[in-house]
């Protein structure tokens, strides 16, 4: 009988040596290990997509994603919106020795593997093994440009910091996968469009902008060598910080192309010789210019596309305009630096120069800021923002984001709503001292600059010449609701309180939104709102999104047309001459406007095609200069911008008169119609009225003021001719020669011009009433029965028997004290002994106490 030990070890009863039983573990293993191998590799190499393991790659244009391009009004490339510098370019597009020397040191054979190179595999398997063994070579790596893509296109699934079995399986498995997909030459064109080459930049095109600031298609056989050595350690053999590893590892790949049989060795020589020059600063300007424009861009886009901008490869066409750009960044940044060297005034705050870098997180400054708009009054394409003096130092858009009071640049609206309300051009409204009494017995005094007061003036000279007074009256006549609405149906969304003190423009705006709504001045009546968009094209051309600018007709063309020629006069004898001191000559209106204390200065302008602003200020309001307005440090940098902008354009035809509008020939100042019955006493010029125009008695011995001086230019009451009397008008930044002999002629040191002889009288067939316009009111004469008294004749009213507004006026409520901030108030019971006049407290002239006073300009 057998023993256990017999019966089950061997049947015949002897056990088999324990080295076979070792040999057959072995070869059961091995064929195990081989099973897998093989398998293993036949799913990398054969396996369809279905049994896992691949990778979305079947939409090559996904790798093709650089982001967004801006393009200019002309079609021209002016920046991207890309999470990384990145810009796509084809492969024949790069000179040949590019590709050569990445090849040359990357993956010498790659057009003839498939993916992966079991030679080079094998042969860095050895040197690594003899570099860690102590035998000599170096740690190499086996991967091919294919699997150096792999990673690159779906870090994802394949990331950097894993160093696994799994994660070299999975990149020979989709680098398997593309070369089924694509050619060898698109492979190659994705790998140098996509692989990172340090300093932010990834693919060719990037790093060739960024370390030589030119086009790639430009390298030479030197800068192609050095481009093709960064893969292997882009942030440690960056130029910019190691010129001379840079500079090793470009001659190693030079030695590489050579023994490639790519170039001769004499070439090499030659090419290890050039220098490298580097691009000063390493900028990119066509990304940089105009962030606070791109910014704009990139938040319309977000709105109408979302997020996928920055991936999708989309052809962003906008409304820039590159030499309304240009021209707006140079004028305001010169400017600005001219205020604060003094050449305008002694400027005591900190400069540019000094506090750059110190914004607050906020984005405010410390240093005079400026921004600048530019849009066509057409459709309200923004051709042109400048959002303040330095995107890098304050990403604080002024033009966009800020409030703050336009001064005397908010009184058209308020002469606007008088013109719609049958006021024509000529009415007469008293410009004298002005005493409002508001709730709780306050006293509001608001005052002409410099204190000069004319007495009656017509509302063409008021306007023109921004008097205070003035148009506190005017807007008491016709009501401050009126003129609110305007604004309001204008565009500006901030809050605007129904007091006294809006007239004058106290309150807050947003700057965009009030050069948005002089567009309708310019283009006949209509409103538009202003955007950074034309249209957006996908990969293909396809149009995704195409701006259909709204124009909707809120003023009459009639009333539009007439305050514009009262606006041109500024420009032309008015608070905006300092326009043609700076040499533009084309057609012009606008409005200055200047805040108390002289913390916000204004020109908001517009020709026939475009309408622009200028403000200048500091981010917490302070007084920029003693003596600064609107006129002299805004208007010149509008002058010059436009001057350069319609060097490139033609010049438009001026504004021509629409129906319902009367031609009339007039004296200056009085207003008074000139005819056969009534000849004129003084110069003359065309007036323009809504309908019919008033037509009166013809006054007697009339007298004309000082300013009645022919059509030359009028006096400048935005300017403060006591500041800086000492220097000359050039001296201050304005070359208008005529500027000088008015003044003169106003003190009387040199004798007036002639009268010009008149003008024919223009009398086109009435027009029909427009439909939409409100009848005048039962109790105003009609035009057929105005007596019209001699100015010398007029009783003006004095400061406490000033006329209340006309029943069907609207009438601000009393405002509290809080709604009219830094205007004085007094009570004034108690009366001066033996005047009967309110006891008023004398207004504090030091320069603290400048902003209460009421005064804009």
């Amino acid at each position: 009988m057998r023993d256990a030990t017999t019966m089950y070890t061997n049947p015949h009863g002897t056990p088999p040596p324990r080295g076979r039983r070792i040999l057959r573990g072995l070869l059961g293993a091995f064929l195990a290990l081989l099973f897998v191998a093989v398998a293993g590799w036949a799913w990398v190499w054969f396996a369809p997509c279905s049994m896992g393991g691949c990778a979305p790659i079947h939409d090559v244009a996904q790798f093709q994603a650089e982001g967004s391009q801006l393009l200019d009004i002309d079609g021209e490339s002016f920046g991207t919106l890309a999470t990384v510098n990145r810009r796509v370019v084809s492969l024949d597009s790069l000179p040949p020795h590019l590709s050569q020397a990445v090849l040359a040191v990357e993956d010498r054979r790659f057009y003839k593997h498939g993916g992966i190179d079991m030679r080079r595999m094998g042969g860095a398997v050895r040197a690594t093994f003899g570099a860690l063994t102590g035998r000599g070579g170096r740690v190499e790596g086996g991967s091919t440009i294919t699997m150096q893509l792999a990673r690159n296109l779906f870090p994802d699934r394949l990331p950097y910091t894993e160093r696994s079995p799994r994660r070299k399986i999975m990149e020979v498995r989709i680098a398997r996968q593309l070369e089924r997909e694509f050619s060898k030459d698109k492979i190659l064109e994705l790998y140098l469009n996509h692989i990172y080459l340090g300093s932010g930049s990834y693919g060719v095109e990037a790093a060739t902008q960024t370390y030589f600031g030119k086009p790639a298609a430009e390298l030479t056989l030197a800068e192609a060598a050095l481009l093709g050595g960064l893969p292997r350690a882009p942030s440690t053999l960056d130029p910019t910080r190691n010129r001379e590893g840079a500079l090793e590892r470009r001659n190693l790949v030079l030695r590489e192309m050579a023994d490639a049989g790519y170039i001769t060795v004499a070439e090499a020589e030659e090419a290890r010789e050039t220098p490298i020059r580097l691009a000063s600063g390493r900028n990119q300007p066509s990304d940089l210019e105009g962030s606070y424009f791109i910014e704009r861009v990139r938040r319309e886009l977000d709105e109408h596309v979302g997020g996928r901008f920055y991936t999708a490869g989309l052809r962003v066409f906008t409304t820039l305009d590159r030499t309304a750009q240009q021209s707006a960044e140079e004028e305001l940044s010169q400017q600005l630096t001219a205020i604060e060297a003094g050449r305008f005034g002694s400027y005591r705050h900190p400069t540019y120069a000094d506090t750059k870098g110190q914004s607050a997180e906020s984005g405010e400054t410390r240093y005079l800021q400026g921004m600048v708009v530019v849009m066509d009054a057409a459709n309200g394409e923004v051709r042109a923002l400048v959002g303040g003096r330095d995107w890098n130092d304050s990403k604080f858009d002024r033009a966009v984001q800020s409030l703050r009071q336009p001064g005397s640049a908010f009184k058209p609206f308020v002469y606007l709503a008088a013109l719609e309300r049958y006021r024509s051009p000529t009415h007469q409204v008293d410009d004298a001292p002005v005493r409002i009494t508001l709730s709780g017995n306050r006293v509001w005094e608001p005052r002409n600059y410099g204190d000069q007061y004319d007495g009656m003036v017509t509302l063409r000279e008021a306007l023109t010449r921004s008097k205070n007074a003035a148009t506190v009256r005017l807007a008491q006549e016709v009501g401050i609701g009126p003129a609110i609405r305007t604004a309001r149906d204008l565009g500006i969304s901030s809050d605007i309180p129904e007091t006294p003190a809006t007239a004058l423009g106290s309150a807050d705006v947003r700057p965009i939104e009030l050069v948005a709504s002089y567009a309708a001045f310019s283009n006949g009546g209509y409103r538009v709102e202003p955007h950074f968009i034309r249209r957006i094209e996908d990969r293909s051309g396809r149009v995704i999104w195409e701006a259909r600018p709204e124009r909707r007709q809120v003023l009459n063309p009639a009333a539009a047309f007439v305050l514009t020629s009262i606006l041109r006069d500024v420009v032309d004898r008015g608070t905006g001459t300092a326009v043609r001191g700076a040499g533009f000559s084309g057609p012009a209106a606008g409005k200055t406007g200047t805040t108390n204390a002289n913390t916000d200065v204004w020109f908001v302008g517009y020709t026939p095609e475009l309408v622009g602003g200028v403000w200048i200020g500091m981010d917490q309001p302070e007084t920029i200069i003693r003596g600064a307005s609107g006129g002299t440090l805004a208007a010149p940098i509008w002058g010059r911008m436009m001057n350069r902008i319609y060097q490139t354009r033609p010049m438009p035809a001026a504004w021509q008169a629409p129906s319902g509008v009367i031609s009339e020939e007039v004296e200056r100042g009085t207003g008074i119609l000139v005819s056969d019955t009534c000849p004129a006493q003084g110069a003359t010029y065309t007036e323009y009225f809504l309908g019919a125009p008033p037509r009166g008695i013809c006054p007697r011995g009339a007298q004309y003021p000082y300013f009645a001086a022919g059509d030359e230019s009028w006096g400048d009451e935005e300017w403060d001719t006591r500041v800086n009397s000492s220097d000359s008008l050039e001296e201050r930044g304005i070359v208008w020669p005529e500027l000088d002999r008015i003044r003169e002629e106003r003190e009387g040191t040199v004798p007036a011009p002639a009268p010009r002889e008149r003008r024919p009288v223009i009398s086109p067939p009435a027009p029909r009433p427009p439909a939409d316009t409100t009848p005048p009111r039962p109790e105003r004469p009609t035009p057929d029965t105005v007596t019209r008294p001699a100015p010398d004749t007029v009783a003006r009213p004095t400061p406490d028997t000033i006329t209340p507004p006309p029943p069907d006026t609207v009438t601000p409520p009393p405002p509290r004290e809080r709604d009219l901030p830094g205007i004085p108030v007094t009570s004034d019971r108690a009366r001066q002994p033996g005047t009967g006049a309110p006891a008023v407290t004398p207004p504090d002239t030091s320069a603290a106490s400048a902003p209460e006073r009421g005064t804009r300009r």
